[in-house]
């Protein structure tokens, strides 16, 4: 009885065993059917992106290129061209011909590349500052198949010729932490326009991602106020505690912060120069501050 019941347990064994097997061997087969063999689909390489336009007396037009790629298969390159065809979406707000042109409606990811370049040129005389349109493009019939998400949203920006906004290499950047002066820092900044006089800081010294914050400039003096509230009204953090203003209860204990220290001026060939302190409190002597000078490229 022994002997038979060790039996059934061997035989249960042996036939699960071979169930598996023949599961995965199925599962294989279909990923080895399946694999590679779906649709391409002609799409942009991203769906939006922000285009400042710095107005100037002669209007000038501003040539640029928006990447378009495709997906699908084994995402890598096709041993044939792709040709896709471009045209300006009835979404946009800015219309073809008037507002910007198409340097040709026709584009061809060549066999063995990922990606082609579509050329447009936007006017910028219509453009009104801070007036914000978007131009939309899509992809209306390619030689393999279309993606759904098939368009791609550039935000004009137009900004007048007294902008900040721009990429600023930084001349000065000093860091301080509870009580003492660390280290210079280099490198680039951005400052983005969101309203007239109002300025979006990206990052902060050492540390360029999720903490930007906010400045307003006054127009007759070139002061500058770096607010403690985000564009929602919330708080503004710097690497997890308040921000440090000029203005707010956060005390400053190394770098002053004043007219003479967080200021903007306005250089007739357009190198602006802003000044900013701020800094974050960590509790009295835990402060960490910062003082930069920075000039537009």
């Amino acid at each position: 009885m022994k002997n038979m019941k060790n039996l059934r347990i061997i035989l249960f064994l042996a036939l699960g065993a071979v169930f598996t097997f023949s599961s995965c061997d199925a599962i294989l087969d279909q990923d080895e059917t399946d694999f590679g063999k779906g649709p391409i689909l002609a799409q942009f390489a991203s769906t939006s992106g922000d285009l400042n336009i710095i107005k100037d007396a002669a209007n000038t037009p501003i040539d640029l290129e928006i990447p378009i790629t495709f997906y699908g298969g084994k995402n890598v390159p096709l041993d044939r061209d792709i040709q896709v065809k471009v045209a300006a979406s009835p979404d946009s707000d800015v219309q073809e011909g008037t507002g910007f042109e198409l340097l040709s409606d026709t584009f061809t990811i060549p066999a063995g590349e990922t990606t082609a370049n579509v050329g447009i040129r936007v006017f910028t005389e219509p453009l009104v500052p801070f007036e914000f349109e978007d131009l939309i493009l899509e992809i209306t019939e390619s030689s393999e198949s279309i993606s759904e998400t098939n368009t791609y949203t550039l935000t004009l920006k137009a900004l007048d010729e007294n902008t900040l906004a721009g990429t600023y290499d930084v001349e000065v950047g000093e860091y301080y932490n509870s009580g003492n002066f660390i280290a210079n820092y280099g490198g680039t900044v951005t400052i983005e326009a969101i309203a007239p006089g109002l300025y979006k800081h990206i990052g902060i010294g050492f540390w360029p991602d999720n903490n930007d914050f906010y400045f307003s400039v006054d127009e007759d003096t070139g002061y500058i106020t770096v607010s403690d509230k985000d564009l929602n009204n919330g708080d503004v953090l710097l690497n997890g505690s308040p921000i440090m203003t000029c203005d707010n209860q956060y005390q400053f204990e190394m770098v002053t912060c004043d007219e003479t220290t967080v200021k903007s001026t306005l250089m007739p060939d357009g190198h602006h120069v802003v000044e900013i302190v701020t800094g974050y409190f960590r509790g009295v002597g835990a402060t960490r501050e910062f003082y930069e000078k920075l000039v537009r490229q």
